[in-house]
């Protein structure tokens, strides 16, 4: 009897271990699914590619010059992480690993959708660079019909004063046609300096606005009226046929890459000295350059380019030289103006362009 019990007792041990390792067999490969297929909340931002901007430029019926040198696009490359991608980009410190809202903010949209936002971005952007390259040559591409008010903040001197719709386009006795006309006008003012503005109303009637400038949040050497803006009836007037190529490529962070590469094929001679040189940051019609982020990731991409010199907006320049090394220089440029005289120093020809408008005169 007892060895039958104890035999019996045996095999329920026995078993009990079997599905106690076929649970555990189960957890596991749960968990290693979960691991490797669902997605978290998290985007990664990768090191990239390099890519030369002036291939992507096509210009007909107009001057055409391929340059010897090479101006670099950079891009980082972003996704959603499952578990295991997210622990491999948290151990590399070429990776970031942030969270979903960083990149869509509190928007529900998916992948896909990112995407698309970001192909149209870079379709805006191209369209900028186009106008602002043009504008550089001498040559009259963007117009506008004044700055329309699209949001009126609160506890500001345009509460009460402007509204949504409201269309500026003066300023005292400077007349403002673009946004940057604007902003131009109040960079040379105070916060407390009485202005007036000249304003068009939705239905097309005219007023004047008597404004008292106060400082920004964020800056108390700057003022603002408290109002956000976008040009009225923008419009660019291209008087070659200029295609830009950008493959899949999506975001604004090209914007500087394809101005300066349209300036090079558009003028004879080497804007880069015959260099390889890269670009990261946006560029608005006054020919400001903005900051996007991924510095890190680009510089790294950069480094595996073969360039010799990096150009980025001035607030990502001490990241970017942190992850340069020693043969990477970089320099920073708020304006393409300041991109082109950075050029200048390896012997770009960007200090004395060409007057195009003056030349297609008659």
């Amino acid at each position: 009897m007892e060895s039958t019990t104890g035999t019996t007792r045996g095999r329920s041990v026995g078993r009990g271990w079997q599905w106690l390792g076929a649970l555990v067999v189960v957890v596991v490969v749960a968990a290693f699914a979960f691991a490797v297929r669902i997605e978290l909340p998290y985007y990664s931002i990768a090191p990239g590619s390099a890519v030369d901007a002036v291939r992507f430029v096509d210009v007909t019926e107009g001057p055409e010059h391929q340059p010897e040198g090479h101006i670099l696009l950079t891009t980082v490359a972003l996704g959603k992480v499952t578990l295991f991608e997210a622990i491999e980009g948290w151990l590399d410190p070429g990776v970031d690993v942030v969270k979903e809202e960083l990149i869509i903010g509190d928007r529900d949209i998916d992948e896909d959708q990112l995407r698309e936002e970001n192909l149209q971005a870079m379709d805006h952007s191209k369209q900028l660079a186009i106008g602002v390259a043009l504008e550089a040559l001498g040559i009259d591409a963007i117009t506008g019909s004044g700055t329309e008010i699209v949001g009126v903040f609160e506890g500001t001197p345009a509460e009460g004063a402007l509204a949504v719709g409201d269309v500026i386009v003066g300023i005292d006795d400077a007349p403002v046609a673009l946004e940057p006309d604007l902003r131009r006008v109040l960079a040379d003012r105070q916060p407390g300096d009485r202005i007036t503005l000249h304003v068009l109303a939705a239905d097309g009637a005219p007023r004047d606005v008597p404004i008292t400038l106060v400082a920004a949040p964020d800056d108390p050497d700057r003022a603002i009226i408290g109002i956000s803006l976008t040009t009225k009836a923008l419009e660019f007037d291209i008087p070659y046929e200029i295609e830009l190529q950008s493959e899949q490529i999506g975001g604004p962070s090209a914007g500087l890459a394809f101005t300066l590469a349209l300036i090079d094929v558009l003028t004879e001679g080497e804007l880069t000295g015959g260099e390889t040189v890269a670009t990261t940051g946006t560029i608005e019609l006054d020919g400001s350059v903005g900051e996007v982020g991924g510095v890190p990731q680009k510089t790294l991409a950069v480094r595996e380019s073969g360039a010799t010199l990096f150009i980025v907006p001035s607030g990502e320049l001490e990241l970017a030289r942190r992850f340069a090394g020693d043969e990477l220089r970089v320099e920073p440029a708020d304006t393409l103006e300041e991109a082109l005289a950075v050029l200048a120093t390896v012997g770009g020809n960007g200090l004395a362009l060409p007057d195009l408008g003056a030349e297609g005169a008659s």
